[in-house]
């Protein structure tokens, strides 16, 4: 799983809730000048040995495309300001998975995917509410039903997910309940800066899609998930991060526990441009 692109993968959350930190990534650049870091390639390397690389590149600190070496995919981000508005992913010069985002009072608030890498067009939005400062409720999709003969998708339905965010405007807990299992996770980072974090509304845009926590303003130190219900069980997640002079890491190795999958180690590094 490719951690910091997605077309995957689940959490993109709102920066922060509360004024003081509404734009986390203005903080503390790692730098004595006025060049931020920003990541230039990242190499995810899997439990067998595989390699995957994904390579960035920006306009000042907005990031305008991300290329995926491994598999040869594309993505092309679109700002409106700092928010990122739109991403393309394009696989051979197709258009296969589209993302349009919108924002309300700073915060995002909607995002609409059109997913064109099955059969059809699937096109859904998932709309985000704040209950509170610190706590968010949105719909995650879940699933829909194909129609071969008219290559359309019906009866969508979503997940009800909630989110409570820590002060740094990180993912604190999330809990859901789907098919009559409740999940509940815990998260804790360091104090450290995550190699995404100066990239202009990236990880706003997408810290609730991922849902495991990597993808914060921080660097995960551990995750702990339990669910219980038609089945039942524990998943937990832990990291072990090597940083620069500036805080930034330059290796993580990520650990994951699963008592249906078992245990598998992944190791990430990244490269800035300075």
């Amino acid at each position: 799983m490719k951690k910091l692109i997605i077309s995957s993968l689940a959490m993109a959350v709102i920066v922060s809730c509360s004024s003081s930190n509404d734009n986390p990534e203005d903080n503390n650049n790692g730098s004595n000048n006025n060049t931020p870091y920003l990541l230039k390639k990242f190499t995810e390397v899997t439990p067998d040995g595989q390699s995957y690389v994904v390579e960035y590149k920006y306009d000042g600190n907005k990031i305008t495309e991300s290329f995926d070496v491994t598999d040869n995919e594309k993505e092309i981000y679109t700002y409106d300001g700092d928010n990122i508005i739109k991403t393309e992913l394009f696989r051979n010069g197709v258009m296969k998975y589209m993302r349009e985002f919108t924002y309300s009072n700073g915060r995002l608030a909607s995002e609409k995917v059109t997913n064109k890498e099955q059969a059809g067009t699937l096109v859904y939005t998932e709309n985000y509410q704040y209950l509170s400062d610190n706590h968010v409720r949105y719909n995650d999709y879940s699933s829909a039903t194909y129609n071969p003969s008219t290559g359309t998708y019906s009866n969508i339905q979503y997940v009800q997910k909630d989110v409570y965010l820590n002060s740094n405007g990180n993912i604190a807990s999330s809990s859901y309940t789907n098919n009559g299992t409740t999940y509940n996770t815990t998260f804790l980072y360091d104090s450290n800066n995550h190699p995404m974090k100066n990239v202009k509304g990236f990880v706003k845009m997408e810290m609730f899609s991922l849902d495991d926590g990597e993808m914060a303003y921080n660097n995960l130190l551990n995750s702990n998930g339990s669910y219980s219900g038609t089945v039942s069980g524990t998943r937990s997640s832990s990291g072990v991060h090597t940083l620069n002079s500036s805080d930034y890491p330059t290796k993580s190795v990520m650990t994951y526990n699963s008592s249906f999958l078992g245990t598998n180690k992944h190791t990430y590094l990244y490269e800035y441009n300075k």
